[in-house]
């Protein structure tokens, strides 16, 4: 069976609009023979009521702008939009779930798109469908700066710079300790994780509106044990925060459990392919557990198969799981759509696309433009929602990330730390 189906939305990844105060659609084609979806659409309306009032005139013109849609889910549809959406054959469905995840529901025959007398059984066998990972993704969605517009603009974070080793070769990376400079990687110091309660105590003397405590580097999270003793210590003091890291993926099969057991509520995996041959071209090598280097397509498999397994498990134990993918023109810009299908089946919740600042081994590598960047942003978003407001933190970066201001170097102008000269990598 094809059908067309609508999702009232705010950002596009969740069903979490009422119908009658919905003003933006998704459309979406699906195929529940050949277990396909395609995003077609996103239909931008005047909202159907106003001031908790059904206004007729407004109700129609919402309709007939979906009117070619077989269905439409929302978070509540009352009775009167109800009787107009049946006039033009929509049937309205009330569900309070991420988008994928319906979608997912929709192929599996979970949803039957045949008679709005289903709904009341539907209520109670969605909740087979529902995932740990997904309720968590809508709770902190609403005040993750990095998961939802609003809190990019509202809500303050702070990256604590406490891991100082990388265990992958990055061709675009180039890590180091600089005050200026704003991207990642970068840090004026280094920080033991006994020193990271002291810092987020002014940290939020500092940024006020202080809600998420990240590590971000300046190397990679998991490559040592420093984060997660940081965050053991942040979770006992500051249990109301959101914890979160960025890793590039090669240790999360190891130490997931734990991330688990510590309460850390989402992780960020940069994964840039899951074709070897490709990701060869992007990272040089990979480290493993026994200080063993490897090179070449046989590091670009082991670094896709640890992504893969801990992607998977982390979803499973809960964890939000955000994608973060580096865009290489020439590389991997007709191969991230494929990256976000893949992601989007691991349990993935979110998509970000990061254009190629050009540096290192990648210096003479155009960034790309925003053409491409837009087609590959549409491609993905196919397979998984694309968050567009990055700011390319640093390692130690605080504040509101929309305001566009970092209070990295009042943070730390009188702090007295270990300032690291040289990375290690292994």
């Amino acid at each position: 069976m094809k059908l067309r189906a609508a999702f009232a939305t705010s950002m596009g990844f969740l069903v979490d609009r009422h119908f009658g105060a919905a003003e933006r659609f998704d459309i979406y084609e699906v195929d529940t023979e050949a277990k396909e979806y395609e995003k077609v659409d996103i239909r931008l309306v005047d909202r159907a009521c106003l001031e908790h009032q059904h206004h007729n005139d407004r109700m129609q013109r919402v309709v007939e702008t979906i009117a070619d849609c077989n269905v439409v889910f929302a978070e509540c549809i009352g009775g009167g939009a109800r009787e107009v959406l049946l006039k033009y054959d929509i049937e309205p469905i009330e569900m309070e779930q991420s988008v994928l995840q319906i979608l997912r529901a929709v192929l599996k025959s979970r949803v039957s798109i045949v008679d709005p007398r289903f709904l009341e059984k539907e209520k109670e066998r969605i909740k087979t469908i529902t995932s740990d990972s997904l309720s968590n993704f809508k709770h902190l969605s609403k005040k993750h700066p990095c998961m939802n517009f609003q809190a990019h603009m509202s809500r303050g974070r702070i990256h604590l710079p406490v891991s100082p080793k990388c265990n992958i070769g990055c061709k675009f990376c180039t890590r180091k300790i600089d005050k200026s400079v704003i991207r990642p990687g970068v840090s004026s110091l280094v920080l033991k994780p006994e020193e990271s309660l002291e810092i987020i105590r002014k940290a939020k003397e500092l940024c006020p509106e202080l809600a998420v405590v990240g590590i971000a580097g300046p190397g990679d999270t998991l490559a040592t044990d420093n984060a997660l003793d940081t965050f053991e210590l942040v979770k006992k003091e500051y249990p109301e925060m959101v914890c979160c890291l960025s890793t590039n993926g090669f240790g999360l099969p190891g130490k997931v459990e734990r991330m688990a057991a510590l309460g850390i509520d989402t992780v960020t995996v940069t994964v840039n392919a899951i074709d070897p041959e490709i990701e060869a071209k992007i990272n040089d090598f990979v480290i493993d557990e026994n200080n063993v280097a490897h090179t070449g397509v046989e590091a670009a498999k082991l670094l896709i198969a640890h992504q893969i397994e801990g992607i998977k498990r982390a979803a499973e134990l809960g964890l939000v799981v955000k994608i973060n993918s580096v865009l290489v023109p020439g590389i991997n810009d007709h191969h991230i759509p494929e990256v976000a299908r893949k992601m989007h089946e691991l349990g993935a919740s979110l998509l970000n696309i990061l254009p190629l600042i050009p540096q290192n081994q990648m210096a003479d590598v155009p960034a790309p433009d925003c053409k491409m960047l837009e087609q590959v942003r549409a491609e993905a978003g196919k397979y998984l929602e694309v968050f567009r407001h990055c700011k390319h933190c640093r390692a130690d970066a605080i504040g509101i990330p929309g305001s566009g201001k970092d209070l990295h170097t009042e943070l730390y102008k009188d702090y007295d730390a270990e300032v690291v000269e040289n990375f290690s990598h292994g």
